[in-house]
């Protein structure tokens, strides 16, 4: 029995990695370079949607969280394995151009899809001592990824190894191999006692409203604030209005859960804020690693506290060095280490925390365009880095957004006192009965 629990335990961690990666790069990274030949109207078009089908994405996400919860594990999974095929069906129909009519709709259905997947694969290893860790880590370095990629080169075609690595939707070989993989993991299911299954429980409302709030009042506060000429005093209640919502937000987790939605939201902020490009081929791998250090280094001495600080001094570091980042590679360099060390930082607590869908509620802020990306997109009026959605090495910076960032950060650890003062540690209420077993 031991060696079939490890057996299980390196499946379940094998396709959780795999399904997160590629619902983190369906989601944050969803351009294809093959599009460019679809025309300036339609890639227009799509990138016009980007924000939105990404909200879209973010809210299923959390849903399908929510439903698996209340119908189980296994459930979960199947739901996990049936996006994926979704998935690659619609990524095979892609490759002909001649059927690829409505590049909006292909990048609704990888979005909306996406998301499923990312929040029933969240459900299927919660509480998992092996699978749990290399979700997070698969979820948060994809999405750092995708976050962090250059816009292509205007011929069309990405410009050196980083571009063509991070640029486009995941290799079609990728999303081929996670198939089998969740497969295997739904399968595998079986073979547990039937002792060490949860069953089902009651739909978790509380984060599903958290959600809303936090995901409706970011895309309709940064559309809003793109299509106008957004004065000092607009972008400081927009700012205020986003750290309230956030707080709101958090209250609505049960627990204490609502630190790690905070600390999102500053992360998500900060992250932003950084000159990110151009940086040399070898760092492609950087953010994995990053994100790795971070993890295990909040799991030793975590604090969302000191997650929300380190958020705080990575926007003033945004801010310093907005003139400097294009013209020294330390920079870029320096940043997108700082925000994988962060990010795994900071979500290392999720691993206990008391719901699945928290945590997913908190993965659902980073796959949103935030604030700080509305304020770097107000010179085209869209809610991007660039017209071309990615971020341009040769863009206008600007310190404002770091310092908007370090507010928000700052604003969060007021939340994040709110929070402890209503929910002090000997009066949390008992874990949830709607929650797994973290055995493997």
């Amino acid at each position: 029995m031991p060696d079939i629990r490890r057996y299980t335990g390196v499946v379940e961690a094998t396709s959780a990695f795999l399904g997160a990666v590629i619902a983190g790069l369906l989601l944050m990274a969803p351009l294809d370079l093959a599009w460019a030949d679809q025309g300036p109207l339609k890639l227009d078009l799509l990138i016009l949607n980007m924000p939105r089908a990404a909200a879209a994405g973010a809210m299923f996400a959390v849903i399908a969280a929510a439903l698996a919860v209340a119908l189980g594990r296994r459930t979960a999974w199947i739901a996990a394995f049936g996006s994926a095929v979704i998935l690659l069906a619609d990524h095979v129909w892609s490759l002909n151009d001649a059927l690829t009519e409505s590049l909006v709709t292909v990048n609704y259905v990888d979005s909306i899809f996406g998301g499923i997947l990312l929040g029933a694969l969240a459900v299927a290893v919660f509480g998992r001592p092996i699978a749990t860790p290399a979700f997070l880590i698969g979820a948060l370095s994809s999405i750092l990824i995708g976050d962090l990629t250059s816009l292509p080169t205007s011929s069309g075609s990405a410009g050196s190894l980083v571009e063509w690595a991070a640029s486009g939707t995941p290799p079609l070989w990728m999303v081929a191999l996670a198939v089998p993989a969740l497969a295997a993991g739904a399968v595998i299911q079986r073979a547990e006692p039937k002792s060490e299954e949860a069953d089902g429980g009651d739909l978790p409302i509380g984060p599903i409203l958290s959600a809303l709030f936090l995901v409706g009042s970011t895309a309709v506060s940064t559309e809003w604030l793109v299509k106008r000429s957004a004065t000092p005093m607009e972008i400081t209640l927009v700012a205020a209005g986003m750290v309230a919502v956030a707080a709101l937000a958090a209250l609505l987790l049960p627990g204490r859960d609502g630190a790690v939605v905070l600390t999102a939201v500053a992360v998500a902020n900060s992250g932003s804020a950084i000159i990110a490009v151009p940086r040399p081929d070898w760092s492609a791998p950087l953010p994995l690693f990053a994100v790795v250090a971070g993890y295990y280094a909040g799991r030793k001495w975590g604090s969302p506290l000191i997650g929300l600080f380190g958020s705080a001094a990575l926007g003033v570091f945004a801010a310093f060095t907005a003139g400097l980042g294009r013209a020294d590679a330390i920079v870029p360099l320096l940043g997108i280490a700082a925000v994988g060390a962060l990010l795994g930082y900071c979500f290392a607590d999720a691993a206990d925390s008391r719901s699945a869908v928290s945590t997913v509620v908190a993965l659902a802020m980073l796959l949103v365009p935030c604030l700080v990306v509305a304020l770097r997109g107000s010179s085209f009026a869209r809610v991007a880095y660039s017209p071309r959605w990615y971020r341009d090495p040769t863009g206008v910076t600007s310190a404002v957004p770091g310092w908007v960032s370090v507010a928000i950060s700052l604003g969060c650890v007021a939340g994040l006192a709110l929070l402890y003062r209503l929910r002090p540690p000997g009066h949390l209420p008992k874990r949830p009965s709607t929650q797994f077993s973290a055995s493997v």
